[in-house]
């Protein structure tokens, strides 16, 4: 009848929001991942979240947990086409580990080093992406080379690891607009970011540097960047949703129940229909990262949909 043709197109347009990303030509990215920053323990999450369904797997040199990520993934005995695993390569993001911490190089062998550093630990022979996890201008003064400079020869490398199959694509994390335009304005970039990893949540805190006193964007969610990203097809990955969430905002809570959802899930939902990906974590807790994994994943139920008018309304909350 009409009353099921109906039925069945609404719930393929509930089901709009997809599992997976293609980032690159073939490389197909998981909507949603499991970040291991910032107690995000893989040791107790790697498990619960690929026996919830997950795939997707985010780590970075800099959070000294890619051997345990190993340990972990050997343990489930997972087949490595069934996890899509992103790294990091260290890009000024030195500065927010203390004064005088630089981690930016005009050689760009320098990520190619990194990277195969990562894959040791990993044990590896590939990762699916890689980005280079800030630009060098949050160094500020401090930064003993040029940062433009720095950033371009920085993804020069990036590119030579993925001539080399050492990943299938690249990316950076926490550029705005200013740092995009320069790299792709740069005569030795030759392939554009398939990804750009930066902080993205309903209300939270602008990103700065506490050394440096240099900030990347506002507060919430940098609408400008994003907007550049979807205009060069360039991959907006969300992280810092769930430390952004307004739990205690009276409507949000109101928007969950009448779903059937949870507020985090209302967040989660939030950023995918916004056209981002994301990385989340699942704690430390061996039994509530087995539960939060859960959670997580049931973002994708295809009876869970925000209306427009709730979109609006969370686009609109602000610290």
């Amino acid at each position: 009848s009409l009353l099921c043709v109906m039925h069945s197109l609404s719930t393929l347009l509930l089901a709009a929001v997809p599992r997976t990303k293609e980032i690159a030509p073939g490389v197909h990215m998981p909507t949603m991942s499991l970040g291991t920053c910032c107690g995000s323990d893989p040791s107790v999450g790697v498990a619960p979240w690929l026996a919830s369904g997950g795939v997707g797997i985010d780590t970075a040199n800099d959070y000294h947990d890619q051997p345990a990520i190993a340990t972990a993934l050997k343990a489930t005995g997972a087949a490595r086409d069934k996890i899509f695993l992103t790294t990091k390569v260290p890009a000024g993001v030195a500065a927010l580990h203390g004064p005088g911490k630089l981690d930016c190089s005009l050689d760009p062998q320098r990520a190619v080093d990194v990277l195969k550093e990562n894959l040791a630990q990993l044990r590896m022979t590939h990762v699916d992406l890689v980005l280079l996890h800030g630009p060098c201008e949050l160094q500020g003064t401090a930064a003993a080379v040029d940062p433009a400079k720095a950033n371009a020869a920085q993804w020069q490398g990036m590119q030579m690891a993925l001539s080399s199959g050492l990943t299938r694509a690249i990316g950076v994390s926490n550029y705005n607009v200013t740092h995009l335009e320069a790299l792709l304005a740069a005569p030795t970039t030759r392939v554009k970011p398939a990804v750009n990893q930066c902080q993205m949540s309903i209300n939270g805190s602008a990103f700065c540097s506490p050394e440096t006193g240099v900030c990347l964007h506002g507060p919430g969610h940098d609408d400008a960047t994003i907007a550049f990203c979807r205009t060069h097809n360039i991959t907006y990955e969300a992280y810092d949703v769930m430390s952004g969430c307004p739990f205690h905002d009276a409507r949000l809570g109101a928007i969950a129940r009448a779903h059937g959802m949870s507020a985090a899930q209302v967040c989660f939902r939030w950023t995918l229909q916004r056209g981002a990906i994301l990385a989340t974590g699942t704690g430390h807790n061996a039994t509530k990262a087995a539960l939060h994994s859960k959670d997580d994943l049931g973002t994708y139920d295809p009876n869970f949909e925000l209306t427009g008018e709730e979109m609006a309304y969370l686009d609109g909350i602000r610290p």
